[in-house]
């Protein structure tokens, strides 16, 4: 059988309905492959739509404001420019026509071409945000290539297209950002107290990854991330390249306050004690407590325990008592007994002397006690009662911002496959892939173009 299908003008009072042919299909109804469309027929049909409708639409608008805006007369026309304007359907090439300037007042040029006025990007918001969006889910390369699969995209778009525009929706983001501050605590405790209730504590953990140096390949940078969790509300992922992000404090900052966070609300940090995780935390809230992740003490514990595994094997008294001393040490870290556990601490550094002739790996051993030892004396004071929290269901580990420095960074940033990252473009793939996994690219292009309207999907769980 013989398919056409037509598309229809509806004409106002002056202006009367007009067909135009889209496509033509020759369909056979004998097997099941045949039924209906194929992808390639629908791509090519909406191509051919997307080309009509965006002609039909330029031309109207270039119609109705040729006429002088202060006399009304229709201004002459010059000529054409070609313009293209590219869609998540294809791109279309389009005459824009342009007209002399009516000669009943004075302007600085002679000519204007209306398209000007409404063609302010050439490219759709439709195809910059799900450019955007797949690019920060999966590789540049991958993202194209299942766009070209499904819809009928330029085949000339590449994955260093997709690139560059995720760049400028992401630079576009970042300049909207506020200024950095080093203090972000506003009002005094009198202010505080006639707040409302806050609806619970908010418990923010942060982590470091690193990614591949293109600049410096055999070294690494240091990525940041967070994942922000409050008691009632969906929880926020946010990232950064600090050595690169002139504002990490604010960065912090806004995904807090877009969470609801008061000046009278708990707010409990943890991270593994990194001086720069930890001076990124400071002075966000009057009532936030900065606190040592229980997750990186019992993983450098676990390292001890292993050596004293070792020296078992070599003198199994001296491995027994070294086992017995560690248990002893951690349960004293558990409750929060941080003098008690400095003294164990120094029994095994002893031990570890007195290792160095009969254990292979002593000398290795002590430098990890020491290590330890610097590490629990450094960050003493953010040691709490791990044990009273855990029994009050409060946060005592990072262990949920693992997942988070998996879902943001490694999935993405392929560290098995050895990709290699600028700074720049690792920290703006950073904020899009965020603002993806947060639900929140969908406002940024609604706030930029007040007409989008594009559903977002959950895309945590895709990621």
């Amino acid at each position: 059988m013989t398919i056409k299908i037509q598309l229809v003008f509806a004409g106002d009072h002056d202006t009367p309905m007009a067909a135009e042919e889209v496509t033509l299909l020759e369909k056979n109804d004998d097997c099941l492959e045949n039924l209906g469309l194929t992808l390639e027929e629908s791509k090519e049909m909406l191509g051919n739509l997307q080309r009509r409708i965006v002609e039909k639409q330029t031309a109207t608008y270039a119609e109705l404001h040729r006429a002088c805006e202060h006399c009304g007369r229709p201004c002459r026309r010059k000529g054409f420019a070609a313009v293209t304007f590219r869609t998540l359907f294809g791109n279309v090439d389009l005459k824009s026509p342009r007209f002399y300037h009516c000669r009943c007042q004075e302007q600085e040029s002679k000519t204007f071409s209306p398209l000007t006025g409404l063609l302010s990007e050439h490219t759709a918001p439709e195809l910059l945000f799900m450019e955007t969006k797949w690019a920060s889910l999966v590789s540049y390369a991958m993202a194209v290539r299942m766009l070209k699969d499904v819809l009928p995209v330029n085949e000339k778009l590449s994955s260093a297209t997709a690139r560059n525009h995720l760049l400028k929706v992401a630079e576009r983001d970042e300049a909207e950002l506020g200024e950095e501050q080093y203090f972000f605590i506003d009002g005094c405790p009198r202010d505080w107290g006639e707040l409302p209730r806050p609806s619970g504590p908010i418990t923010v953990g942060i982590d470091g990854g690193y990614v591949h140096d293109r600049e410096d390949r055999r070294n690494h940078f240091e990525v940041i991330v967070g994942k922000s969790v409050p008691r009632d509300g969906p929880a926020k992922y946010f990232g950064l390249v600090q050595s690169h992000d002139a504002k990490p404090r604010r960065r912090l900052f806004e995904v807090l306050t877009s969470q609801g966070m008061q000046m009278n609300q708990q707010v409990t940090f943890l991270s593994d004690g990194a001086d720069n995780l930890r001076d990124l935390q400071l002075y966000m809230n009057p009532q936030s407590e900065h606190l040592l992740d229980w997750f990186h003490i019992t993983m450098r514990l676990t390292v001890l325990k292993q050596y004293a595994k070792g020296v078992v094997k070599v003198d199994k008294d001296a491995g027994t008592a070294l086992q017995e001393t560690l248990e002893r040490l951690k349960w004293y870290l558990w409750h929060g007994n941080v003098c008690e556990a400095l003294y164990e601490i120094e029994g095994l550094e002893c031990c570890a002397e007195e290792l160095v002739d009969t254990y292979p790996k002593g000398r290795k051993l002590g430098q990890v006690v020491r290590e330890f030892q610097t590490y629990i004396e450094r960050n003493g004071q953010f040691i709490p009662n791990y044990g009273e929290r855990w029994r009050h269901g409060e946060a005592i580990s990072t262990a949920f911002v693992e997942s988070s420095v998996n879902a943001v960074v490694n999935k993405r940033f392929c560290k098995k496959q050895q990709m290699q990252w600028s700074k720049r473009g690792a920290h703006l793939l950073l904020q899009t892939r965020t603002r993806v996994l947060n639900g929140e690219l969908r406002s940024r292009f609604q706030r930029w173009y007040p007409n989008f309207n594009v559903e977002e999907q959950e895309s945590q769980k895709a990621a």
